[in-house]
């Protein structure tokens, strides 16, 4: 039996990448996603993920314009003007001391700021806020 042997440098076919299994958890970004749809169909509330503005100081580290701890989904609640912040979590996890203290901080002044890890919790901590300062 003779077997074909490419020459050295020859083509070769590509190995076929493997195929990941579906995860049965969503991830923080899908989690984000569903909550941003869930806010703009049901609150008419357009919820965006502010960008970090990473770049680079003279060609040295990275840089953030964006404080520590800043949510991950910001909006403005019509028609009262009032600021929105979430922090976005896959499902069991939970936000770092950063993250706590800015929405802490946020509350104070005034805004409804929450964390949540499922669309369920997040549209359930906005109706409470919204009907508290009601």
């Amino acid at each position: 039996m003779n077997f074909y042997a490419p020459p050295l440098g020859g083509m070769v076919a590509p190995a076929r990448p493997k195929k990941k299994k579906p995860s049965l958890v969503a991830s923080e970004f899908q989690i984000q996603r569903a909550i941003q749809d869930a806010f703009r169909l049901k609150f008419q509330i357009a919820l965006v993920h502010p960008d970090p503005g990473a770049g680079r100081v003279n060609g040295g580290g990275r840089f953030s314009a964006l404080p520590a701890g800043y949510p991950d989904l910001v909006g403005i609640v019509p028609p009262t003007g009032r600021f929105l912040a979430i922090e976005v979590k896959a499902a069991g996890k939970v936000p770092t001391e950063a993250q706590v203290m800015m929405l802490d901080m946020m509350r104070a002044k005034g805004a409804i700021a929450f964390w949540a890890d499922s669309v369920a919790s997040a549209l359930a901590q906005f109706e409470a806020a919204k009907g508290a300062a009601a």
